[in-house]
């Protein structure tokens, strides 16, 4: 599949409707899930038939995009139940329900048999509730070989998370800056779009067992 093509299937997906603050959702837009999916096969192939999970799943975005390029096997866990119908829906309208699985649940409990081969996870960037990113990457870093990961981009964060993932048993293998759009989705946003820098992590592991 081309990038351009798996950007056309994923902007076709429904989206969630209603956001909730305290877990700081901010969806994904489907070109950055793709390009970040793509390269992700193309630079490494971390995706084709491999085992994929995506941690707070949302609208299942990144794990019908691994399923479309062709992973064994995508999860996504989300703790709410409207999110997961939602990404039910999604992989039944892009044809890949065969190859995704929804778990309903806290990433903290979340329990896997054996290593999987990758996550990726768009996590809460921590500035409403403190460390929340870290309890996303704690858990990836737990049950994965591979692990990509958003988070805000700046110096002081970017030495602290590399720090971070060092002491989760994890090591920093390449990390690249976008503009990440965030839309007008809850009351104190003032402006229509606004641009963030986020950092995309791919970190490695390979003693996960």
């Amino acid at each position: 599949m081309r990038l351009r093509d798996l950007e056309i299937a994923l902007q076709s997906i429904e989206r969630i409707d209603e956001h909730d603050v305290s877990l700081e959702q901010y969806p994904t837009p489907a070109t950055i899930a793709a390009s970040v999916l793509y390269a992700a096969q193309m630079e490494h192939n971390d995706i084709a038939g491999k085992t994929i999970c995506d941690l707070g799943c949302g609208d299942g975005i990144f794990a019908i995009g691994a399923a479309l390029l062709g992973a064994e096997r995508a999860i996504g866990i989300d703790v709410q139940s409207k999110a997961l119908k939602v990404s039910q829906r999604n992989s039944v309208a892009l044809g890949t329900d065969d190859t995704t699985d929804w778990v309903l649940g806290d990433v903290s409990s979340f329990e896997v048999r054996g290593p999987l081969d990758t996550v990726v996870t768009n996590p809460p960037f921590g500035v409403k509730k403190r460390g929340a990113d870290l309890r996303f990457l704690r858990k990836a870093v737990q049950i994965a070989r591979t692990t990509y990961s958003m988070h805000v981009a700046g110096d002081k964060n970017r030495a602290f998370l590399r720090n971070a993932i060092e002491d989760l048993g994890g090591k920093v293998a390449q990390v690249e800056t976008f503009e990440f759009p965030i839309d007008r989705i809850y009351d104190f946003h003032k402006k229509p779009r606004h641009l963030i820098g986020v950092d995309l992590y791919r970190i490695r592991n390979e003693e996960c067992e």
